[in-house]
């Protein structure tokens, strides 16, 4: 019998699952402990699905041993890690910020992507301050048109913070 409807989408995987997951000997966790671990802190998913994907027959009940801290310590401490592990490896610093904008410039402008390559430099040329780009917007309530060129002078420098003597008499 055909079904209705349209066909499900297959769900892209965001990482790949180990085949089979070895026992933790220094937290002490079994297979499927550490399979839990893994689905729980890698695996994209809930703690229910951690523990589903983990092949436990009561996914809910166990992942909420597992997560009490009283039950099984081990394995909050496994997570706590893994967790600090992975917030280590994907930090955003300015050392791996400028080391993958120097790959995707080199990578471009090996394909002849030019643009790309120059906008990667520009990016790691604001990434060590060696250009700023600065905008500011003045809200001005006044009517430049009844203003003498000394007045419009006075008020810049005011807005600004410059001193008046800055402009020469060639300013226009």
């Amino acid at each position: 019998m055909a079904t209705r409807g349209r066909p499900k989408r297959q769900k892209e995987q965001l990482v790949n699952t180990p085949e089979q997951f070895e026992k933790n000997d220094e937290f002490g966790l079994t297979e499927m402990q550490t399979s839990f671990v893994w689905h729980y802190t890698e695996g994209a998913c809930g703690q229910t699905e951690a523990a589903r994907k983990a092949k436990f027959e009561f996914p809910a009940q166990a992942a909420s041993k597992f997560l009490n801290g009283k039950d099984y310590p081990n394995v909050v401490k496994a997570i706590r890690i893994k967790q600090d592990e992975l917030r280590e490896k994907y930090a955003i610093t300015p050392a791996k910020t400028g080391s993958m904008l120097w790959k995707i410039t080199e990578q471009a402008y090996e394909r002849g992507q030019l643009n790309a390559a120059v906008s990667a430099i520009k990016e790691l040329n604001q990434l060590a301050g060696l250009s700023i780009n600065r905008s500011q917007n003045i809200n001005i309530n006044a009517s430049i048109d009844k203003m003498s060129k000394e007045d419009i002078k006075e008020r810049l420098s005011k807005l600004l913070g410059a001193d008046v003597d800055d402009y020469s008499p060639t300013d226009k």
